[in-house]
């Protein structure tokens, strides 16, 4: 979701190691209260411009709650494969940003007055509830920290709003509907999340990529994620599964597939909470005054 399966490099040992930092996904925790409204999928009986309709009423009924005052909260449970070089991943990310192969990501951001963003509060858990990566704003600054390396970095706060955030959803949802249009995605079966009937699509192919050769003369120890060489994969498919009824993703997932037609999922997000929330239902460090 500048989306997280964006952010996939070609598996190999010969990459420099891709840094996963909270504030690569905070703004887009914000644009997720659309986002995840208008990416839609038609089921066997929804035309195109039905689901695209349906999945811009939830958005507008969204971003009619998060009045000043409000809160915007969601939550991800992510999982990015290091395989056979977990430990590798750790040792060369333990003086800046390490991240697990398995993270709980929350973020909670203030609606301030005509809809702005005022404060957000993020951060990403290990299993075990270790905290992983925190970011805050400070000031007219966004500040990502690792607390157990005491990594650190600032970047400017951007200014948005509620309205930017709907006004962003609207060139995403132009680009599903071409793509529901066109045949990209498609149904491949139907499931139950929470008592709730889903829909899961397929998104699309590709064979698995190559890892790039070093320059001559050249040697590294670096790696990219998600890890895949062990596994001899020839193909990547990219599924997504949806609610059935309000087409809201519930689940965007990615599997290697060998050359036996064995899957492996190799990277993972699953919504776990999008909503909005009154400023008493949000933790205390997520509402502080810079």
């Amino acid at each position: 979701m500048a989306r997280l399966r964006g952010a996939f490099r070609k598996a190999g040992p010969v990459l420099t190691a891709p840094r996963v930092l909270l504030i690569a996904v905070a703004f887009l925790a914000l644009a997720g209260v659309s986002l995840l409204a208008v990416f839609a999928w038609p089921s066997e009986t929804l035309d195109a411009s039905s689901v695209l309709a349906k999945s811009q009423d939830a958005k507008a009924q969204i971003a009619a709650q998060a009045t000043e005052g409000q809160v915007l909260h969601y939550k991800t449970k992510e999982y990015l494969r290091q395989g056979p070089i977990a430990s590798l991943v750790q040792e060369m990310r333990r003086d800046d940003f390490y991240v697990p192969e398995s993270v709980s990501r929350e973020m909670w951001s203030l609606v301030g007055p005509s809809g702005k963003i005022a404060r957000m509060y993020g951060r990403m858990t290990d299993d075990a509830g270790n905290v992983v990566q925190e970011v805050t704003t400070e000031g007219n600054e966004v500040v990502s920290r690792a607390p157990a390396s005491g990594a650190e970095e600032r970047s400017s706060f951007p200014n948005r709003s509620v309205k930017d955030v709907a006004r962003d959803a609207g060139a995403e949802a132009q680009r599903v509907e071409e793509n529901v249009a066109s045949g990209t995605a498609k149904v491949v079966g139907y499931g139950d999340a929470g008592g709730r009937k889903t829909i899961v699509l397929e998104l699309g192919r590709q064979p698995e990529p190559q890892p790039e050769e070093p320059l001559p003369g050249m040697t590294t120890g670096g790696y990219s994620l998600p890890y895949t060489l062990d596994l001899a994969p020839v193909e990547r498919i990219e599924r997504m599964e949806v609610d059935a009824e309000s087409f809201l993703p519930y689940r965007w997932w990615m599997v290697a597939v060998d050359a036996d037609g064995d899957e492996y999922l190799i990277s993972e997000v699953v919504t776990v909470a999008y909503d909005v929330l009154d400023a008493t239902a949000v933790p205390a460090e997520a509402l502080a005054a810079p």
